[in-house]
């Protein structure tokens, strides 16, 4: 019985390498973005001491109330650039996750189009067997009624 061969299985194996550098590239782009997202709470918790340090120093020690202002100014430019920052890496986050997606329906396109030809193939081989079995007891059929008759 012959074995089947599938004609794109470099392709199947470029498109599976392809999916593995996807992978790690979405996994990688994921890790920026969680940093970035733990940097965003790290420094929104030094903005909102900032403010109470503010509050109070309004409330207490007014001498001290203009460095309070300018270092929450600072926290506030520190959160909004750190928010800037996790936008941008949400969006690279997501260019690797339709990378991700579209590399995987290619790898799931070769396979189930090497399902379809290696089922194709048995059936034609199946078909190939039963026609030989079918002419074999032909044949030993002709043999039989011919040494009946002789």
């Amino acid at each position: 019985m012959a074995r089947f061969r599938f004609r794109l299985e470099t392709s199947l194996r470029l498109a599976k390498k392809a999916l593995e550098a996807a992978q790690r590239e979405f996994a990688q782009e994921e890790q920026r973005w969680q940093v970035c997202v733990r940097a965003c709470a790290l420094q929104q918790e030094r903005f909102n001491e900032a403010e109470v340090g503010q509050r109070d120093a309004g409330r207490h020690r007014p001498e001290e109330l203009g460095n309070w202002q300018i270092f929450a100014s600072e926290q506030w430019r520190r959160l909004r650039q750190c928010e800037v920052e996790q936008r941008e890496q949400q969006s690279i986050m997501e260019d690797a996750r339709r990378l991700l997606l579209e590399t995987h329906r290619e790898v799931e396109k070769f396979r189930r189009l090497k399902e379809k030809q290696a089922k194709a193939f048995q059936w034609s081989e199946l078909q190939k067997e039963q026609k030989l079995l079918d002419e074999t007891g032909q044949i030993l059929y002709w043999r039989q009624e011919k040494s009946i008759k002789s």
